[in-house]
Protein backbone atom coordinates (compact mmCIF):
# COMPACT_ATOMS: atom_id res chain seq x y z
CA UNK A 1 0.00 0.00 0.00
CA UNK A 2 1.46 3.32 -1.01
CA UNK A 3 1.81 6.29 1.27
CA UNK A 4 -0.84 8.19 -0.71
CA UNK A 5 -3.35 5.34 -0.34
CA UNK A 6 -2.71 5.20 3.41
CA UNK A 7 -3.28 8.93 3.83
CA UNK A 8 -6.45 8.78 1.69
CA UNK A 9 -7.79 5.89 3.76
CA UNK A 10 -7.04 7.67 7.05
CA UNK A 11 -8.67 10.85 5.71
CA UNK A 12 -11.80 8.92 4.70
CA UNK A 13 -12.00 7.29 8.15
CA UNK A 14 -11.67 10.66 9.85
CA UNK A 15 -14.32 12.13 7.54
CA UNK A 16 -16.71 9.25 8.27
CA UNK A 17 -16.19 9.54 12.01
CA UNK A 18 -16.75 13.28 12.10
CA UNK A 19 -19.93 12.99 10.02
CA UNK A 20 -21.48 10.33 12.27
CA UNK A 21 -24.80 11.59 13.57
CA UNK A 22 -27.71 9.90 15.28
CA UNK A 23 -30.40 9.00 12.83
CA UNK A 24 -34.06 9.62 13.46
CA UNK A 25 -34.65 5.90 13.84
CA UNK A 26 -31.83 5.30 16.32
CA UNK A 27 -34.21 4.39 19.17
CA UNK A 28 -36.01 1.90 16.94
CA UNK A 29 -32.75 0.39 15.70
CA UNK A 30 -31.39 0.19 19.26
CA UNK A 31 -34.58 -1.45 20.54
CA UNK A 32 -34.64 -4.04 17.77
CA UNK A 33 -30.94 -4.77 18.28
CA UNK A 34 -31.37 -5.17 22.05
CA UNK A 35 -34.38 -7.43 21.61
CA UNK A 36 -32.70 -9.65 19.03
CA UNK A 37 -29.46 -9.84 21.03
CA UNK A 38 -31.35 -10.65 24.24
CA UNK A 39 -33.22 -13.47 22.50
CA UNK A 40 -30.01 -14.80 20.88
CA UNK A 41 -28.05 -14.71 24.14
CA UNK A 42 -30.85 -16.36 26.07
CA UNK A 43 -31.18 -19.01 23.38
CA UNK A 44 -27.41 -19.54 23.35
CA UNK A 45 -27.25 -20.04 27.13
CA UNK A 46 -30.41 -22.19 27.11
CA UNK A 47 -32.43 -20.16 29.60
CA UNK A 48 -35.93 -21.66 29.57
CA UNK A 49 -38.31 -19.98 29.97
CA UNK A 50 -36.50 -16.80 28.93
CA UNK A 51 -36.10 -14.59 31.98
CA UNK A 52 -35.46 -11.43 29.97
CA UNK A 53 -32.96 -10.04 32.49
CA UNK A 54 -30.30 -8.96 29.99
CA UNK A 55 -30.74 -5.27 30.76
CA UNK A 56 -32.84 -4.06 33.68
CA UNK A 57 -32.52 -0.75 35.49
CA UNK A 58 -34.68 -1.91 38.39
CA UNK A 59 -33.69 -5.45 39.32
CA UNK A 60 -29.96 -5.20 38.52
CA UNK A 61 -29.23 -2.52 41.15
CA UNK A 62 -31.15 -4.64 43.66
CA UNK A 63 -29.12 -7.71 42.64
CA UNK A 64 -25.90 -5.69 43.00
CA UNK A 65 -26.83 -4.46 46.47
CA UNK A 66 -27.93 -7.96 47.51
CA UNK A 67 -24.66 -9.43 46.20
CA UNK A 68 -22.55 -6.92 48.16
CA UNK A 69 -24.58 -7.47 51.35
CA UNK A 70 -24.34 -11.26 50.89
CA UNK A 71 -20.55 -11.07 50.55
CA UNK A 72 -19.99 -8.65 53.45
CA UNK A 73 -22.46 -10.03 56.00
CA UNK A 74 -22.67 -13.64 54.78
CA UNK A 75 -26.43 -13.45 54.25
CA UNK A 76 -28.52 -15.15 51.62
CA UNK A 77 -30.70 -12.51 49.94
CA UNK A 78 -32.60 -13.54 46.84
CA UNK A 79 -30.91 -12.63 43.56
CA UNK A 80 -31.32 -13.80 40.00
CA UNK A 81 -29.37 -17.04 39.71
CA UNK A 82 -27.05 -15.60 37.07
CA UNK A 83 -25.80 -12.99 39.60
CA UNK A 84 -24.98 -15.29 42.50
CA UNK A 85 -21.24 -15.53 41.73
CA UNK A 86 -20.67 -12.24 39.87
CA UNK A 87 -22.54 -9.00 40.67
CA UNK A 88 -24.81 -7.29 38.15
CA UNK A 89 -22.74 -4.37 36.92
CA UNK A 90 -25.21 -2.96 34.39
CA UNK A 91 -26.34 -0.19 36.73
CA UNK A 92 -22.71 0.83 37.24
CA UNK A 93 -22.30 0.73 33.45
CA UNK A 94 -25.36 2.97 33.01
CA UNK A 95 -23.91 5.57 35.36
CA UNK A 96 -20.35 5.44 34.01
CA UNK A 97 -21.53 5.37 30.40
CA UNK A 98 -23.85 8.34 30.79
CA UNK A 99 -21.16 10.24 32.67
CA UNK A 100 -18.59 9.49 29.94
CA UNK A 101 -21.06 10.56 27.22
CA UNK A 102 -21.85 13.80 29.05
CA UNK A 103 -18.15 14.55 29.53
CA UNK A 104 -17.34 13.72 25.90
CA UNK A 105 -20.09 16.00 24.59
CA UNK A 106 -19.27 18.73 27.13
CA UNK A 107 -22.78 18.54 28.62
CA UNK A 108 -21.82 17.69 32.19
CA UNK A 109 -22.09 20.41 34.78
CA UNK A 110 -23.40 20.67 38.29
CA UNK A 111 -26.65 22.56 38.41
CA UNK A 112 -28.47 23.91 41.37
CA UNK A 113 -32.17 23.79 40.93
CA UNK A 114 -34.97 24.81 43.21
CA UNK A 115 -35.11 22.60 46.29
CA UNK A 116 -38.78 21.91 45.66
CA UNK A 117 -38.03 20.48 42.19
CA UNK A 118 -35.16 18.35 43.53
CA UNK A 119 -37.29 16.93 46.34
CA UNK A 120 -40.16 16.28 43.92
CA UNK A 121 -37.78 14.50 41.49
CA UNK A 122 -36.45 12.36 44.36
CA UNK A 123 -39.94 11.44 45.61
CA UNK A 124 -41.24 10.64 42.12
CA UNK A 125 -38.13 8.58 41.35
CA UNK A 126 -38.61 6.69 44.61
CA UNK A 127 -42.24 5.97 43.73
CA UNK A 128 -41.33 4.86 40.20
CA UNK A 129 -38.59 2.51 41.39
CA UNK A 130 -40.93 0.99 43.98
CA UNK A 131 -43.63 0.39 41.36
CA UNK A 132 -40.90 -1.15 39.22
CA UNK A 133 -39.97 -3.44 42.10
CA UNK A 134 -43.62 -4.41 42.62
CA UNK A 135 -43.80 -5.33 38.94
CA UNK A 136 -40.32 -6.81 39.08
CA UNK A 137 -38.69 -5.12 36.14
CA UNK A 138 -37.98 -1.92 34.25
CA UNK A 139 -39.53 -0.87 30.90
CA UNK A 140 -36.68 -2.48 28.93
CA UNK A 141 -37.20 -5.88 30.52
CA UNK A 142 -40.98 -5.44 30.33
CA UNK A 143 -40.65 -4.89 26.58
CA UNK A 144 -38.46 -7.99 26.25
CA UNK A 145 -40.97 -10.05 28.25
CA UNK A 146 -43.86 -8.66 26.16
CA UNK A 147 -42.01 -9.64 23.00
CA UNK A 148 -41.91 -13.21 24.37
CA UNK A 149 -45.69 -13.11 24.62
CA UNK A 150 -46.30 -12.63 28.35
CA UNK A 151 -49.76 -11.08 28.52
CA UNK A 152 -49.19 -9.45 31.90
CA UNK A 153 -46.05 -7.83 30.47
CA UNK A 154 -48.07 -6.55 27.50
CA UNK A 155 -50.60 -5.07 29.94
CA UNK A 156 -47.84 -3.53 32.05
CA UNK A 157 -46.16 -2.10 28.95
CA UNK A 158 -49.48 -0.49 28.04
CA UNK A 159 -49.64 1.03 31.53
CA UNK A 160 -46.08 2.35 31.16
CA UNK A 161 -47.00 3.94 27.81
CA UNK A 162 -50.13 5.46 29.38
CA UNK A 163 -48.02 6.87 32.23
CA UNK A 164 -45.54 8.39 29.77
CA UNK A 165 -48.37 10.00 27.77
CA UNK A 166 -49.96 11.44 30.91
CA UNK A 167 -46.59 12.75 32.11
CA UNK A 168 -45.91 14.37 28.72
CA UNK A 169 -49.33 16.02 28.73
CA UNK A 170 -48.69 17.29 32.27
CA UNK A 171 -45.30 18.73 31.30
CA UNK A 172 -46.83 20.34 28.21
CA UNK A 173 -49.62 21.86 30.33
CA UNK A 174 -47.12 23.13 32.90
CA UNK A 175 -44.95 24.78 30.23
CA UNK A 176 -47.94 26.44 28.60
CA UNK A 177 -49.18 27.67 31.97
CA UNK A 178 -45.77 29.20 32.73
CA UNK A 179 -45.78 31.18 29.44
Amino acid sequence: MTEQNKSNRIASLIKWRSSFKLSRNMALITGITMGVLAAVVQGFFGVQPPAGIGICAVSHPVDSINWVIDKIFNTNYVSHEIFVIVPALTSVGFILGSFAAAMRNKEFKFRRGPVRDNVLAFVLGFIIINFGMLWGSCPIRTTILASYGMWDAVLMLGMIVLGVVVACLYIKWKVRRAN
